[in-house]
């Protein structure tokens, strides 16, 4: 860890530029949120002390206590030292404008299918209105989620993932948008523990890293859960389970919607019969696809 005199740094401003600077001469990645140092430093600084960011400027030229000097230098030296993600730091994520409790329980928030969501699917879904079930598969700490229940006000969302711990992560966040009523975790290893239940909608970010990927992954993916991320050697053994099981739990004219990463290609040598739609997103044209019941293939 590298040994920095910090005392002459005074104000928040003084330690957001610091910050910066470290965060530009460190190893850190950029892959989580924010794509630039200047950004995450004032998130980092900020957020350590707990000072909503809307009020940045309000408090930029405040004097900081030695207590909260040396908490916030501890938390520069966990992010550029340690490279361990900001987020995890702060306990805190930010996704279209929705902020998430976040912990090393689930991977940190991060989804196109959050863009789609925002702009209510941009004319895809046939008739929004009449959704009224929904879920989402491999739901981590629950943010999608979230946001389906908030652009689909008439429909319940089931919150699945494998992991238990994930589901604590997905409760808090449930409980801190007063969705308990609408928004339900439920443990399951994929649909294993659903049953009969269908839904109108099923959205899945699912793990789609391959194994040889994920040992050249930036140290930062180190700190999440690595059940949420590797898939195998094509990185498609959780999106090959997903289409086997998936058509017995959409209702007439249900749509399916994943996001896959940068798997587009080991998808289409892994299921060539398969024909789905690519969705723009910031990501390019296949990060995610779109698929309706009446095109999966029967399991």
């Amino acid at each position: 860890m590298m040994e920095t005199n910090t005392e002459p740094l005074k104000t928040i401003r003084d330690f957001i530029r610091y910050c910066t600077t470290r965060l530009y001469s460190s190893e850190a990645t950029f892959n989580h949120g924010y794509q630039n140092p200047e950004e995450e430093a004032a998130f980092l600084v900020l957020r350590t002390l707990r000072i909503p960011l809307e009020y940045e400027d309000k408090f930029l030229d405040a004097a900081l206590t030695n207590n909260e000097r040396e908490t916030v230098s501890n938390n520069i030296s966990r992010r550029c030292d340690d490279l361990e993600p900001t987020a995890y730091i702060t306990k805190e994520w930010w996704l279209t404008g929705f902020p998430f409790y976040v912990d090393e329980r689930v991977l940190i928030p991060r989804s196109y299918i959050a863009e789609l969501i925002e702009k209510n699917f941009d004319g895809l879904l046939p008739d929004p209105a009449h959704i009224r079930s929904i879920l989402d598969m491999c739901t981590g700490s629950g943010c999608l989620a979230i946001l389906l229940a908030e652009k689909f006000p008439q429909a319940e969302v089931d919150a699945v993932d494998i992991s238990s711990e994930a589901l604590e992560v997905a409760e808090i966040n449930i409980a801190d948008y007063e969705l308990e009523n609408r928004v339900y975790p439920i443990q399951s290893d994929l649909f294993e523990n659903l049953q009969n239940t269908k839904y109108d909608l099923i959205i899945s970010n699912p793990p789609y890293v391959t194994e040889s990927s994920m040992e050249g992954l930036p140290q930062e993916y180190r700190y999440e859960p690595s059940l949420a991320l590797v898939a195998g050697a094509d990185g498609m053994d959780i999106i090959d389970r997903l289409l086997k099981e998936v058509k017995a739990h959409l209702n007439d004219n249900g749509i399916l919607i994943v996001e896959l990463g940068d798997g587009a290609e080991n998808f289409k040598e892994r299921f060539p019969n398969i024909e789905v739609t690519w969705l723009p997103t910031s990501g390019g044209k296949d990060q995610v696809f779109m698929i309706k019941k009446e095109q999966l293939p029967n399991a």
